[in-house]
C-alpha cells in the first residue's frame, strides 16, 4: 500500500512539474486569450468538448461541467471546438476575445461516429465489423460489477446470475453464447489493450465499451479470440484546469424469493400420510403432533424455520469512489480510488469471532499522459486492487444451504434449552446456524497491480497518418489466506428421563482453534508494439495496421504438480495486421490476419494463422437510393467471413507430452511397484479454430431519430480438444488419450434498435431495445456406437439432458398390469408413467432421450428500456428477459423439497408440493375418486426413496423464461445555485436507484436465475440505492 501511495505522489509530483514548465513556455511570445462558454442548442453547457488549436499539435483544453474554458491562442491562429456527433466550429483569433458564446450543434453524419474496433478505432461509418458498443453513462449501478450491468442491455451477449452473496455475485456471460465444449468458452476480456477481468476496474473509470462478435473484429487476436472480445478502454486526462469528482452511495439489499418450507406440525401430517402410502405405520403418534403444534418442547420437537433463522431481511453496502483529472500542454493525467464495502444478509450476531461474511475491494489507478515533443507522447499507468472476503471457516455457504434444503424443522433446534449445540446423530448433520457462527473464518486476500508504460510516436510530412507505440506491462498479483477453525461440543437429544431431564449424547467433541495459512500468486511480463497508418487521398481512405506482442505468465500455485510442469511459465506471441480501404464512404473492404504461437503446442506446430476478409455499402448514399426511400436517412449492409483461435484447450500444460508416474496404483490396501502413463500426449495436437460467418444490416430512419442494427452469425468450431472414446481395446490403453476430434456450430441473430425525439429544448426521451438468439449443435463428440440414435450427442444441442418421457400418472393397477415394465422399482398406481421409446416392452434407461439443454443458460436474452429527460431531472428504466431456458424440479437434485422424503427424514418440505390439491391422492385415503387425478402436478406421496417417481423426466420439466423490472434510476442534477457555489462545487448530481424490482415468471418459489439449483443458494436482492455524485 504505501508503494502504491508512493507512485500516486510522484506521479502527481511529475504533472505538476509539467504545469510549470507550461507557464514557463507561455511567457516566452506575445500571445491571445481566448474565454468562453460552449453549449448545445438548447443553450445548456456543454462540457468535455475539447478546444484545440488547429495545426498545433498538444495544445488545448476541454470545458468544463459550466462549458467554460480559457485558453492562450497565438496571433492569427485558428481555434477549433469540436465533440463527438456535433459539427466543428472554427474560428481566426486576431484579438483578445472574451465570454465568446460557441453553440455546437448536431452532425447527423457523424454521430457516434469513433468506434473501438480492437488494437485502433475507426469512424463508425465504415465499420464493416460486428460490433457492439455502450454508453459508458448507461453503467452507474450503484455497487454492480460491470458483468452484472451486460444481460439485457448489450447485442450479442448472453448472462446469468446464479448467487447475490456478497463475493459470489457475478454474472457469468457468453458472446453469442456457448460455441464450443472445450476447456475454455469464455470471451477474451481486454482492459487498455491487456488482458484483465471486467470485474477488476470501476464502472467509472471507463471510457468506452465494445464488444467485437465477429472474425472480421476478432481475428487479430489469434489463438485468443474464438469466443468473442470485450475491449474497455479508460478515461485519460484532458488539457484544463482540475476537475475532481466525487461518489459516494448507500445500497441497501432486501433478500426476496427465498424457498418457503414445511412448519413443523404440517410436515409431520404430511409425514404420517406419506407412510400411510407406503403401507407404514404413522411416524408421529397423537401425542407427539400434540407437542409439536403447540411447541411444548422445543428440545425434542422444535419447529425451526432456518432460512428466518440465518438470514435477515436486508443488508448495507456502501461505495465510494473519487477521480482527478486535468493537464495542460505538458502533461495530462487522471486518477480515480474507489472503496467498496458489502455485508451479506447472514445472521452471524452471535459469531465466536465477530467476523460475519463481508466482501470489501478497493480500486486505484493512475493514468498519465506526457508530450515529449509535439509528436511524441509517453504514457504511464498503474492500477491494481486489494480485496478482503471473510466467510465461514469450517463450512463453505454452499453447504450451508445444502444444509437447509436437506434439514427438516423437526431434525433440531437452533440450540438446546441449556444452551449446547445441536447436531442430527446418524449423518452428524451441523446446522446452518452453527455452521455461520461457532466453526472459525477464512479471510481471502488478493492484492493486484499492473504497471505500464507506453511510448507514441506521430510522424508528419511524407509518414503524415503514420503513428507507431511501444508499450510494456507488468502485473503482479498476490493472494494470502489464512484461516481460523474451530467448533463446538455437538450433542443430540433422544429423550428425557423420568424427571424430565433431556437426554443428550455427545457425539462431536470440541475443537481447539486450527490456524492455517497460504500463498499463492501469479505475474505477467507483456510487450507490445504497434504501427497503424491512415490517410485520405480524395474519395479514397486507406488504412493499415502491423502489431506485435508477447506475453509470459507464471503462477507460484503449482498444487500437486510434483514434477514442477506448472511452473514453466506459459509464453505466447502474435504478429497481426489488418488493411482497409473505403471509397465515398460508400464501400468498404477489411482484410485481417493474426498469426499466433503458443507454447502449448510442441516445436514446430505452435504457430497459427487466422485469416479474415470483410466488406460493407452504403446505398443510402446514392441520390436514387434517397428518391426512392426518403425516409430512410442511412443504410449499409455488411458481411465478414474469417478464422480465429482458441488456444486454451486443455485445463493441462503441455498436453502433447507424455507423462510418467514413478508409483502404481493402490490395490487391496497395497501399494503397487512400478510406473504407469498418467498423460499419453496428443501428438497431433491443434488448435482449436473458429470459423465465423456474419451478415449485418444498420439503418437510420427519420433524420437518425430510429436506428437499428441486426446480424446473423454462423460459426462452426473444429478441432475440438476431447478425450478419444473410440480405440479398440486391443490397443492395450489405461489411460485414454486426447486429440482435436471435436467439432460443433452454432448459429443465431443479435441487434438493436432506439429512438431518440426531443420534444423541445426542455424535454426528450429515448427508447431502446436489443435481443440475442443463439442455438448450437453438436457434430461430432467422438462417442461409441449406440443401439438407439436418440442416444448420440451428435447431431444434438450441447450439453443436452437425456430423461424419460411422462404420460401422466398410473390410474389403477390394471393399468401398470397392462403397461410395459418400469424398471425403476416398485409402481403403484398415483406413480409416474413413463413412455417404452424402443418399443422393446420396458422402460429403463435406453429410454432416455433428449429433453433440453442441461446448463439452464438461456438461447434468448433481450431487453427494453427508456430515459426521459426534463431540463436537470432523468428518468430511466430497464427491463431484461431470457426465453427458451427450462430446469427441473427433481431428478437432478432428489432432496430439493419437491419429491416429499424422499430421503426419508433427511429432507425439508416446499410448501407447494403439501397442497392436496396439486398432488394424486388415493380414493380410500381421501374418500373420494375426484383426488385421483391423472394430471396433477405431483404423484403419490411416499416414505422412502421412490426411484420410479425421482428419474429425470419430461414431467419435472418446467419453463425458465422470465422478464425481470432490473432497474429504475432517478437523477437530478443541481448546478447554477448559490449553495452550490459556496460549497466549492461545480455541480451536485442526486440519484436514486432500485434493482431486480420484481419478475414475472413460473418459477415463482425462488429466483428464475436459480432455477438450476432449485433455489439452494443465496437469493437475489431487490435493491436501493442513493448516490450523490460531487463535482468540484
Amino acid at each position: 500500500m504505501k508503494q502504491i501511495i508512493y507512485m500516486l505522489a510522484l506521479l502527481l509530483a511529475v504533472v505538476t512539474n509539467g504545469f510549470a514548465q507550461n507557464a514557463n513556455d507561455k511567457t516566452k511570445s506575445k500571445t491571445f486569450t481566448v474565454s468562453g462558454v460552449v453549449v448545445d442548442e438548447q443553450d445548456e453547457p456543454y462540457p468535455g468538448a475539447t478546444i484545440i488549436i488547429k495545426n498545433v499539435p498538444g495544445r488545448g483544453v476541454v470545458s468544463d461541467l459550466d462549458g467554460k474554458f480559457t485558453i492562450k491562442v497565438d496571433p492569427n491562429a485558428t481555434l477549433v471546438i469540436q465533440a463527438v456527433g456535433m459539427k466543428t466550429i472554427e474560428k481566426l483569433v486576431t484579438k483578445d476575445l472574451a465570454d465568446q458564446k460557441f453553440v455546437l450543434k448536431e452532425d447527423a453524419s457523424t454521430v457516434d461516429e469513433v468506434v473501438v474496433t480492437g488494437l485502433s478505432s475507426q469512424k463508425k461509418v465504415s465499420v464493416v465489423g460486428a460490433i457492439s458498443t455502450i454508453d459508458p453513462k448507461e453503467l452507474k449501478a450503484p455497487g454492480m460489477s460491470l458483468s452484472n450491468m451486460l444481460g439485457g442491455r448489450v447485442a450479442g451477449v448472453i448472462t446469468m446470475q446464479t448467487s447475490g452473496e456478497p463475493g459470489r455475485n457475478l454474472s457469468q456471460f457468453w458472446i453469442r453464447g456457448i460455441s464450443t465444449f472445450g476447456a475454455n468458452g469464455s470471451a477474451l476480456v481486454l482492459i487498455d489493450g491487456i488482458e484483465g477481468k471486467l470485474d477488476d476496474i470501476d464502472v467509472d473509470d471507463v471510457e468506452s465499451f465494445s464488444i467485437l462478435k465477429d472474425a472480421s473484429a476478432t481475428a487479430v487476436y489469434g489463438v485468443r479470440g474464438a469466443n468473442g472480445v470485450v475491449i474497455v478502454t479508460t478515461k485519460r486526462g484532458a488539457m484544463g484546469k482540475l476537475s475532481i469528482t466525487g461518489r459516494a452511495s448507500v445500497k441497501l439489499s432486501q433478500i426476496k424469493r427465498i424457498p418457503q418450507y414445511l412448519g413443523a406440525y404440517d410436515y409431520a401430517l404430511l409425514a404420517n400420510e406419506a407412510r400411510a402410502m407406503s403401507g407404514e405405520s404413522d411416524l408421529y403418534t397423537p401425542l407427539q403432533l400434540d407437542l409439536i403444534k403447540h411447541g411444548l418442547d422445543r428440545d425434542l420437537y422444535p419447529d425451526v424455520n432456518w432460512t428466518d433463522e440465518i438470514m435477515k431481511k436486508t443488508s448495507l453496502q456502501q461505495n465510494y469512489y473519487m477521480s482527478a483529472r486535468g493537464g495542460g500542454d505538458i502533461a495530462r493525467y487522471f486518477l480515480s480510488l474507489g472503496y467498496q464495502d458489502e455485508g451479506a444478509a447472514y445472521n452471524q450476531k452471535g459469531n465466536v469471532f465477530k467476523k460475519p461474511l463481508t466482501y470489501r475491494k478497493m480500486t486505484y489507478r493512475a493514468n498519465i499522459d506526457m508530450n515529449l515533443t509535439k509528436l511524441t507522447t509517453l504514457y504511464f499507468g498503474v492500477d491494481g486492487n486489494i480485496v478482503n472476503y471473510t466467510t465461514p471457516g469450517g463450512m463453505g455457504t454452499s453447504a450451508v444451504w445444502n444444509n437447509i434444503r436437506v434439514m427438516n424443522p423437526l431434525m433440531m433446534p437452533v440450540e438446546y434449552s441449556d444452551g449446547t449445540i445441536p447436531t442430527f446423530g446418524r449423518d452428524n448433520l451441523i446446522s446452518p446456524y452453527a455452521a455461520l457462527n461457532y466453526y472459525g473464518y477464512k479471510d481471502q486476500n488478493s492484492t493486484r497491480n499492473m504497471t505500464t508504460l507506453k511510448l507514441t510516436q506521430k510522424f508528419n510530412g511524407v509518414l503524415q497518418g503514420l503513428e507507431a507505440s511501444v508499450q510494456a506491462m507488468m502485473d503482479h498479483t498476490t493472494d494470502f489466506n489464512e484461516r481460523r477453525i474451530i467448533a463446538p461440543d455437538l450433542y443430540h437429544a433422544t429423550g428425557r428421563s423420568a424427571q424430565g431431564a433431556l437426554i443428550k449424547s455427545l457425539n462431536s467433541r470440541a475443537l481447539d482453534m486450527v490456524y492455517g495459512s497460504s500463498n499463492s500468486g501469479w505475474r505477467k511480463y507483456y510487450l507490445e508494439a504497434k504501427a497503424n497508418w491512415n490517410r485520405t487521398f480524395g474519395d479514397h481512405n486507406m488504412g493499415a495496421l502491423i502489431f506485435y506482442y508477447m506475453e509470459d505468465t507464471k503462477g507460484t500455485d503449482w498444487g500437486n504438480d510434483a514434477m514442477g510442469i506448472n511452473a514453466i511459465p506459459a509464453r505466447r506471441q502474435n504478429l497481426s495486421g489488418r488493411l482497409h480501404y473505403g471509397y465515398k464512404d460508400t464501400y468498404f473492404i477489411d482484410a485481417n490476419f493474426g498469426y499466433t504461437g503458443s507454447a502449448q503446442f510442441k516445436k514446430g506446430e505452435r504457430f497459427g494463422f487466422f485469416p479474415s476478409i470483410a466488406a460493407g455499402w452504403i446505398p443510402s448514399n446514392y441520390q436514387w437510393f434517397k428518391d426512392a426511400m426518403p425516409w430512410f436517412s442511412f443504410l449499409k449492409i455488411r458481411g465478414s467471413y474469417g478464422l480465429s483461435g482458441n488456444d486454451q484447450i486443455t485445463g493441462t500444460r503441455f498436453p502433447y507430452l507424455t507423462l510418467i508416474n514413478h508409483t502404481a496404483p493402490t490395490y487391496w490396501g497395497y501399494q503397487g511397484l512400478g510406473i504407469r502413463e498418467k498423460q499419453i500426449g496428443a501428438d497431433n495436437l491443434k488448435w482449436e479454430v473458429s470459423r465465423k460467418s456474419d451478415v449485418g444490416i444498420e439503418g437510420k430512419f427519420f433524420k437518425d431519430r430510429l436506428a437499428f442494427t441486426v446480424d446473423f452469425f454462423y460459426d462452426v468450431r473444429d478441432n475440438i480438444y476431447r478425450q478419444r472414446v473410440t480405440l479398440p481395446e486391443y490397443a492395450g490403453m489405461i489411460t485414454i488419450p486426447f486429440s482435436n476430434v471435436g467439432k460443433m456450430h452454432s448459429y443465431g441473430s443479435d441487434g438493436n434498435i432506439s429512438y431518440h425525439h426531443p420534444i423541445n429544448k426542455d424535454m426528450s426521451f429515448t427508447v431502446r431495445a436489443n435481443y440475442t438468439f443463439s442455438e448450437n449443435i453438436v457434430d461430432n463428440f467422438e462417442e461409441p456406437l449406440y443401439a438407439y440414435g436418440y442416444q448420440s450427442s451428435n447431431g444434438k444441442p450441447l450439453y443436452i439432458l437425456r430423461g424419460l418421457i411422462a404420460e401422466g400418472l398410473f390410474k389403477s393397477k390394471e393399468e401398470i398390469e397392462t403397461s410395459p415394465e418400469q424398471m425403476f422399482g416398485k409402481v403403484r398406481p398415483g406413480d409416474i408413467k413413463y413412455r417404452d421409446v424402443n418399443g422393446d416392452g420396458v422402460v429403463n434407461n435406453d429410454d432416455r432421450v433428449p429433453l433440453s439443454y442441461g446448463n439452464q443458460l438461456p438461447r434468448l436474452m433481450y431487453g427494453f428500456g427508456a430515459d426521459y429527460t426534463w431540463k436537470d431531472l432523468t428518468i430511466g428504466f430497464l427491463f431484461k428477459g431470457s426465453a427458451k431456458v427450462e430446469y427441473y424440479r427433481s431428478g437432478l437434485y432428489n432432496d430439493s423439497g419437491w419429491i416429499p422424503f424422499y430421503n426419508g427424514e433427511i429432507g425439508n418440505v416446499l410448501k407447494h408440493a403439501n397442497n392436496p390439491k396439486n398432488r394424486w391422492t388415493p380414493a380410500w385415503y381421501s374418500g373420494t375418486t375426484a383426488t385421483e387425478n391423472p394430471n396433477a402436478e405431483f404423484p403419490r406421496l411416499s416414505y422412502g426413496g421412490n426411484s420410479n417417481n425421482a428419474q429425470l423426466s419430461s414431467f419435472w420439466k418446467r419453463d425458465g423464461s422470465f422478464l425481470r423490472f432490473q432497474e429504475l434510476s432517478v437523477r437530478y442534477k443541481l448546478h447554477h445555485k448559490k449553495w452550490i457555489t459556496a460549497c466549492g462545487l461545480s455541480s451536485l448530481d442526486c440519484e436514486f436507484v432500485m434493482n431486480n424490482i420484481f419478475t414475472i415468471d413460473n418459477v415463482k418459489y425462488f429466483d428464475p436465475e436459480q432455477a438450476g439449483a432449485n433455489g439452494a443458494v443465496y437469493p437475489l436482492p431487490m435493491t436501493y440505492a442513493l448516490q450523490l455524485y460531487l463535482n468540484f
